[in-house]
C-alpha cells in the first residue's frame, strides 16, 4: 500500500453519473492511485453498476479501487479494499472472515475509535481535520494538533480527511501517511492540474 493520496468519490457533486465517472478518470489519469467509491443513496443493482464501471476505470488507470461499506459488492466486482464507516462491520470480522482479501480501511473521528481500528485496519482516515460540510455532523473540527495525537496513538497508516486544500495540506503533512479528500479534488476546475500539485507535495511524506 504505497499511495498517499486517497480519493473518495461523490456523484452528488456532478449533473450526472457520466460527468462523476469522467472526473475520477481524469483524476486517476493525472496521478491518484487509490479511489474510494462511496455512494450512500444508491440501491445495490446501482451500486453495483456503479461499482463495475469504477473497476473498469481503476484497472485503466492501474489504480487501487474501495468499496465503502458494501462488502458483497466489493467482492462482485473484486474490489482492492473495503472501506468501513463506524456503523459497519467491524475491522476484525472483516479480517477474519476475509484473511487478506481486502485491503481495510475504517472512518475515524476519535483517538479511541482510531487505536481500535488500527488493530485490524490497514488505514485509518481520521476527519475531520478542517471544516467541510460534508463531515459537519460530527461536530466541530479535530484540528492538526489531535491529528498528531492519533499518529502517534496507532499501529496503521493514517490519512487526514476534511477541508483539506492545496493551502492547507502543508499542515497536516508532518503528522500523516497522506490525505485523503473528495471536494479537494473533484469540484476543483482543474482537476489533473490540483491532483499534481498534490502529487508533488506528498511526495515529501
Amino acid at each position: 500500500m504505497n499511495f498517499k493520496l486517497y480519493l473518495i468519490g461523490n456523484s452528488k457533486l456532478f449533473s450526472d453519473e457520466e460527468s462523476f465517472t469522467m472526473a475520477v478518470d481524469r483524476a486517476l489519469k493525472a496521478g491518484v492511485k487509490a479511489f474510494q467509491l462511496r455512494e450512500k443513496d444508491l440501491t445495490a443493482k446501482q451500486y453495483y453498476g456503479l461499482a463495475k464501471k469504477m473497476r473498469e476505470i481503476t484497472n485503466r488507470n492501474d489504480a487501487l479501487l474501495f468499496i465503502n461499506d458494501r462488502i458483497d459488492i466489493a467482492l462482485a466486482v473484486d474490489a482492492d479494499g473495503v472501506h468501513l464507516p463506524q456503523n459497519s462491520f467491524p475491522a476484525h470480522v472483516v479480517r477474519k472472515v476475509w484473511k487478506d482479501r481486502f485491503l481495510i480501511g475504517v472512518s475515524t473521528h476519535s483517538i479511541d475509535e482510531a487505536r481500535e481500528a488500527s488493530e485490524w485496519a490497514d488505514f485509518i482516515t481520521f476527519s475531520p481535520i478542517f471544516y467541510t460540510a460534508s463531515k459537519a455532523q460530527y461536530g466541530e473540527p479535530q484540528g492538526v494538533e489531535r491529528l498528531r495525537e492519533v499518529k502517534q496513538s496507532v499501529k496503521c497508516k493514517v490519512f487526514a480527511l476534511g477541508g483539506i486544500n492545496l493551502d492547507n495540506v502543508h499542515d497536516v503533512i508532518p503528522y500523516c501517511d497522506g490525505v485523503a479528500m473528495i471536494s479537494g479534488i473533484l469540484a476543483q476546475k482543474d482537476i489533473e492540474g490540483t491532483v499534481k500539485r498534490f502529487s508533488e507535495i506528498l511526495g515529501s511524506i
